[in-house]
């Protein structure tokens, strides 16, 4: 039984999902043990299983690893998406051209600094291409993110978002503790 998936990326990122001599598509291919045919004229790109692949959701990995690279993510991070506990997610911005890019303004930050926190604060990957922020990483993570990222997309100030991902970061650090002293009382 063959399995497939179908999916569009921009042209001008065919390049990357390619590499140089071809490298980044070899590296998946040979990882997941599909095949991948890109048609260099629309951008669309065909994921086949073959008889070398051991898991049927390599397919869909391979798939999701293309479509983040096709969101403006390196190889390198895109490959994050092999692990299980790895998602992709992508938010559609919508709105004028200028609204759209008020927007990703407000999230990237100054200098890079909410794109920055948000990352940092909640370990999640952002990319951000074209009309789209897409997010690699655990699906807790990912919410997280997203929450903040909605928040400014909304125009929540700067500084309201910041103090709600320190209240993540402060939290995160608290949780170990918690499981910690529950021990220490059930042993009592």
């Amino acid at each position: 039984m063959v399995i497939e998936s179908h999916l569009k990326i921009p042209k001008s990122r065919i390049g990357v999902v390619i590499g140089r001599k071809g490298k980044v598509k070899s590296e998946i291919e040979s990882i997941t043990g599909v095949s991948i045919r890109i048609n260099s004229d629309d951008g669309s790109v065909h994921i086949l299983s073959t008889s070398d692949m051991t898991d049927p959701t390599f397919v869909w990995k391979a798939r999701d690893i293309v479509k983040a690279i096709g969101r403006g993510f390196s190889a390198e991070k895109a490959f994050f998406l092999l692990d299980d506990d790895i998602f992709l997610e992508t938010i559609d911005l919508e709105g004028s051209k200028n609204t759209i890019k008020r927007i990703k303004s407000r999230i990237i930050g100054e200098k890079g600094k909410a794109r920055r926190m948000i990352e940092a604060s909640t370990e999640v990957m952002i990319s951000i291409f074209g009309n789209q922020v897409s997010l690699i990483g655990e699906i807790s993570e990912i919410k997280n993110a997203r929450e903040a990222i909605m928040q400014l997309v909304h125009g929540s100030k700067h500084g309201t978002v910041y103090r709600y991902l320190e209240q993540l970061r402060f939290r995160s650090k608290q949780e170990p503790q918690k499981i910690w002293k529950n021990r220490h009382l059930d042993e009592n």
